[in-house]
């Protein structure tokens, strides 16, 4: 599954067409009929699933981690400066079927339980200065629930326990444990490290400086003050689901998942789960490479869920915010020199389609197809164009008459 991707300079663009008055139904040409009975849809489903019988143990905390992900910030939202995001392909979410990492705890996913017990549910967020990798400050911070608040102040205490360095004190937070890890060798970077115990939860954020000399910890440790003071208010909003209800949590938001291409149940973990699942605006905004441009664009077209298995499926506000939507993930991909356009799936004009570049060295771009059905944008990625095509027409047939 690709990060979900939209450019800043349409953002600016879409809400210029926004503010002349463009934006509504009455000044949108009609999209194209696309005749369903011609499109190639290979052998993917075109009927929607039944999303309940996907259910494994890691489900329902799975829900429970994208509600705290809905409430934790993206980096940008804390500090203006943190716009390039970096990281995991997909959800970022924390689960005991998939624990986080602490660096520099050194304690493996398997020994997590053992060493750090009570793991509910959490999410994870990262963010660069520069677009570049180690060319200037980074943040990365993890928002995590425990079943009990003793729980949750043992992991505190046991975590910073574990990482190397020295106390460091954090503006406004005499309660945080913060250790500050000067090492020019052997990479020249700085460390700070913070976790702050609140009730059941913990919220714990590196601040890694790469270029200071001389490092200035008082600055990494203002970017952490910020953190905890944005992400206090914005948990405000959340209710912890009961311990006992976790489980019950219902896997599909508005009908979305069940009609987002999924994966073949062959290929279905019984003992965990990925990141298929539906996300509200907020959590989506975690997974774009550029979060600071997205939100705009998220805000201008009414962009409230995101639902995505081997498909994806983004519900907009209207007909018109989808084709303006559409508009801006296209120029994404024109920007990007690992894509070239490539010819639209038959028999569905008003989408489109990107093919790698030859000549690109990535190794992780596929060929892409997107597009809108209503108020939706879809998009599909597949290994070759005509697997795209097949797996766009088959996202198109599950949305055909869904409203």
């Amino acid at each position: 599954m690709r990060k979900l991707r939209v450019s800043g300079a349409v953002v600016a663009l879409g809400l210029l067409l926004s503010a002349c008055g463009e934006s509504s139904d009455a000044a949108t040409p009609p999209t194209p009929k696309i005749d369903i009975a011609t499109l190639d849809s290979g052998n993917y489903p075109t009927t929607p699933v039944d999303v309940e019988s996907t259910r494994v143990p890691a489900s329902g905390a799975l829900r429970e981690a994208i509600r705290i992900g809905a409430a934790t910030p993206a980096p940008f939202q804390y500090d203006p400066r943190f716009v390039f995001a970096n990281g995991f392909s997909g959800g970022r979410h924390i689960t005991p079927a998939d624990p986080p990492y602490f660096p520099g705890a050194g304690i493996e996913n398997k020994d997590f339980e053992a060493t750090i017990p009570g793991l509910v549910a959490g999410w994870e967020s990262s963010a660069d200065r520069r677009d570049e990798m180690n060319a200037g400050r980074t943040v990365a911070t993890i928002t995590v629930r425990f079943q009990t608040t003793d729980q949750a102040r043992h992991a505190a205490v046991e975590l910073s326990n574990r990482a190397t360095g020295s106390a460091y004190s954090i503006p406004s937070y005499s309660d945080a444990l913060a250790k500050l890890e000067p090492k020019p060798t052997p990479m020249p970077v700085q460390n700070l490290r913070v976790w702050l115990p609140r009730g059941d939860m913990v919220y714990f954020i590196e601040v890694a400086d790469w270029l200071g000399l001389p490092y200035d910890p008082a600055a990494d440790a203002a970017v952490a003050q910020k953190f905890f003071d944005k992400q206090i208010e914005m948990l405000r909003s959340f209710t912890p689901t009961p311990l006992s209800d976790i489980d019950k949590l219902p896997l599909d938001t508005e009908g979305l998942l069940s009609r987002t291409l999924p994966t073949e149940a062959a290929k279905r973990s019984k003992t965990s789960t990925s990141s298929a699942a539906v996300y509200p605006a907020q959590a989506a905004l975690h997974l774009e490479e550029h979060p600071a441009s997205a939100s705009p664009a998220y805000t201008d077209a009414g962009l409230d869920y995101v639902a995505f298995d081997i498909g994806s499926v983004r519900r907009a506000r209207d007909e018109a915010a989808a084709a303006r939507f559409h508009a801006w993930l296209d120029s994404e991909f024109n920007s990007d020199t690992a894509f070239v356009k490539a010819d639209a799936p038959p028999n569905m004009p008003t989408f489109t389609c990107f093919a790698v570049d030859p000549k690109s060295s990535s190794s992780i771009s596929e060929p892409t197809c997107q597009g809108t059905i209503g108020r939706y944008v879809i998009g599909a990625s597949a290994r070759s164009l005509q697997d795209a095509h097949q797996r766009i027409a088959a996202q198109y047939r599950l949305l055909n008459g869904f409203s």
